[in-house]
């Protein structure tokens, strides 16, 4: 029995010593990071049903775990973001660069991605707008949260002040509405509305104008009240080493033209 007894003690230390050496082999789990996906097709696709990861979160899904975290998404309209961010309740926005904004995020110095922001119009109206003024006859569509250009932000503002301005919160609304004869035009990204009318088989339906609201580069950016990515910068400067990386070896050109973004 004596015998029994210590060969199952000495059985018990082996196991015992065996699982230690695993426990501190194994890597330590990834903290998460939250990120705001809005719907913003073709860069996240939010709570809308698709097959596709979409452009900005395939990139982010490479570069965050070369960070020591892991990316948990969260689907928020787009009007709620600043101030999420702005509390720490979200970790990460995909923000265009706005020198007030500094105020509550970091900004990383590699751009994620180019958008610009282009009137739409139905294909047959022959509407034209070479200038601001040119909107004011038209029923103007707005989703609520989109900034825009300060100058154009602002025209959509005294809009709004005087009662001429239709405003929706969700995202593929001021297209349903343009094709409905609702408004007559509406401003978004040109990457966003093509992939909208490709969807619903609008393509042909739409034109897409060459006035310039604003053209930008979108950054990952991270909240200053972040309660769990501790270091900002050396996060920030690891994913800007990951999305470098990306450009130059290909991957970032095969999946973009994945959703028809140049």
């Amino acid at each position: 029995m004596k015998i029994k007894a210590c060969l199952w003690l000495s059985i018990c230390c082996i196991l015992g010593t065996f699982q230690a050496v695993v426990a501190q082999n194994q890597e330590p789990t990834p903290a998460p990071v939250i990120i705001i996906e809005s719907d913003w097709p073709p860069y996240f696709f939010g709570d809308i049903p698709q097959h596709q990861s979409g452009f900005a979160r395939e990139l982010l899904d490479v570069c965050i775990p070369e960070t020591g975290y892991s990316p948990e998404y969260i689907f928020y309209p787009i009007n709620r973001m600043r101030s999420y961010i702005k509390a720490g309740q979200v970790d990460i926005v995909i923000f265009s660069y706005k020198k007030p904004r500094e105020q509550f995020v970091t900004y990383g110095h590699e751009s994620l991605f180019v958008a610009g922001y282009r009137p739409v119009v139905r294909s047959d109206s022959g509407i034209e707008i070479h200038s601001l003024a040119d909107f004011d006859k038209l029923r103007l569509g707005h989703l609520a949260g989109l900034r825009y250009s300060p100058t154009f932000l602002e025209y959509v503002e005294q809009r709004q002040a005087a009662g001429t301005l239709v405003t929706t919160s969700l995202g593929d609304t001021p297209l349903r509405m343009l094709l409905r004869d609702m408004v007559d035009v509406f401003v978004d990204t040109q990457d966003t509305v093509a992939w909208r009318a490709k969807q619903s088989g609008s393509v042909d339906k739409i034109t897409i104008l060459d006035f310039d609201i604003k053209t930008s580069e979108y950054f990952v950016t991270v909240s200053k009240n972040s309660p769990r990515i501790k270091s900002p910068r050396t996060f920030l400067n690891s994913i800007d080493q990951c999305v470098q990386r990306l450009k130059s070896d290909g991957t970032y050109a095969e999946i973009a033209s994945k959703y028809g973004i140049q």
